[in-house]
């Protein structure tokens, strides 16, 4: 193999090709060389995630689903989710309901609260157990946390979501698969 501590570059329509493993430690410069244009972090993995709550952690009894993935490219974060409690299997904690356990913190400085990271659903079953003028779970990352937060909140009038206890989420089988997307620091 070729090894350098320096750097290789290719000029005009040049084209450097490898039929094996190519290791850059100090990380791929595409269309400039400027820190902007620098991918010097990738990763894949799994993630357990675990329900928690705002003040204290209930114990789950069984999970029927409980399977994570994650990319990491730079400081973007896409964490994949499938997650089942059944009715009854979640007994104690207080608060309101968690998903503990993202494989990174989102970001939490740079005006950075509310927005840190966006839901994408894939499928949700819970039931219909919510507050009054409520009709649906959403997970929602919080700045500078490794966890989400499950609020529940009203379908036409999205500004009236707040968190939604350990005691509603478990009177039914809690479901929730999908991405969450996030900035890490």
């Amino acid at each position: 193999g070729i090894s350098t501590t320096g750097n290789i570059a290719t000029t005009g329509s040049g084209t450097l090709t490898s039929a094996g493993l190519i290791t850059a430690s100090a990380g791929v410069a595409i269309g400039g060389t400027g820190a902007a244009n620098t991918l010097d972090d990738y990763e894949e993995g799994t993630w357990t995630a675990t329900l928690g709550g705002t003040s204290s952690a209930p114990t789950v009894s069984s999970y029927s689903y409980n399977s994570g993935h994650y990319t990491k490219i730079g400081r973007q974060v896409f964490a994949h989710i499938y997650i089942r409690v059944e009715n009854g299997d979640i007994s104690g904690g207080s608060g309101d309901i968690t998903i503990e356990g993202l494989p990174f913190a989102s970001k939490s400085t740079g005006n950075i609260s509310n927005g840190a990271g966006a839901w994408i659903e894939n499928y949700t079953n819970v039931v219909n157990n919510f507050s009054s003028g409520r009709s649906y779970a959403r997970p929602v990352m919080v700045a500078g946390e490794s966890r989400m937060r499950v609020y529940q909140l009203n379908f036409t009038d999205p500004t009236q979501a707040t968190g939604w206890s350990i005691a509603q989420a478990d009177n039914g089988a809690f479901l929730i698969g999908g991405v969450m997307v996030y900035m890490t620091a």
